[in-house]
């Protein structure tokens, strides 16, 4: 017998649980790299000419491993199949990702400004960019898999077909190519003279907006019907 569909309510309260957890990780997160960069000061992204190199990180390395295991773990549990779920996923992942910069605001006054420069993220190779950009990136996920649980309620899910996801993953790699270009500059010379791909991240989102927007106009016409 397959699974019964939860109702609007089931998923609203999901989508709920989920976003508190992710919020939670996210400041705990923010006062762990507080502590690290207070012990380890070397490690403070984007106030100096230095980079720490990538072996003293190794222990960061095995802590974002970790942290996507715990999202895709509460991704599993607050979804109900394989599409709500990836949209869970990626939904705890932006409101983790805007909390812990917010929370690093928040509590040590970093980053002075959302344009400064920082090491995003260590898996497969370092990421480096300013703060402004994978915030806004995690804000879309946040949207679109917002929009993608709504489609569930109404019973008319966004129509994810084989091109709508290509054009998704082909934004995923047009923004993971412009935080990884000059990662092995920055590490040997820091960040003094670089410029973040402004163009390539507009490009990216274009992209990512085009595939959302063909899934949301391929929908059923159910997806008239109001909530």
């Amino acid at each position: 017998m397959p699974p019964k569909h939860p109702d609007a309510r089931q998923i609203w309260q999901r989508l709920l649980w989920v976003g508190i957890y992710a919020v939670a990780m996210g400041l705990l997160e923010a006062i762990c790299v507080i502590y690290l960069r207070r012990l380890l000061p070397g490690l403070i992204a984007g106030t100096g000419a230095h980079v720490a190199p990538l072996e003293r990180l190794r222990i960061e390395v095995i802590r974002e491993a970790c942290t996507l295991v715990m999202l895709l773990s509460v991704a599993w549990l607050g979804g109900f199949d394989l599409r709500s779920r990836v949209a869970c996923f990626f939904y705890a992942f932006g409101l983790w990702d805007i909390v812990y910069y917010a929370g690093l605001w928040w509590l040590a006054g970093w980053p002075g400004s959302w344009l400064q420069w920082d090491c995003l993220f260590l898996i497969p190779k370092p990421w480096y960019g300013p703060v402004l950009a994978p915030v806004l990136i995690s804000a879309y996920f946040a949207v679109a898999c917002v929009l993608i649980h709504k489609g569930e309620i109404r019973k008319a899910p966004l129509r994810l077909s084989l091109w709508t996801l290509t054009l998704q993953l082909l934004a995923g790699l047009v923004w993971y190519w412009s935080f990884v270009k000059d990662a092995d500059r920055i590490r040997a010379n820091g960040y003094a003279g670089m410029s973040y791909s402004w163009m390539l991240f507009a490009v990216g989102a274009a992209i990512a907006f085009g595939g959302l927007l063909l899934a949301m106009r391929g929908r059923p016409a159910e997806a008239a019907v109001s909530i």
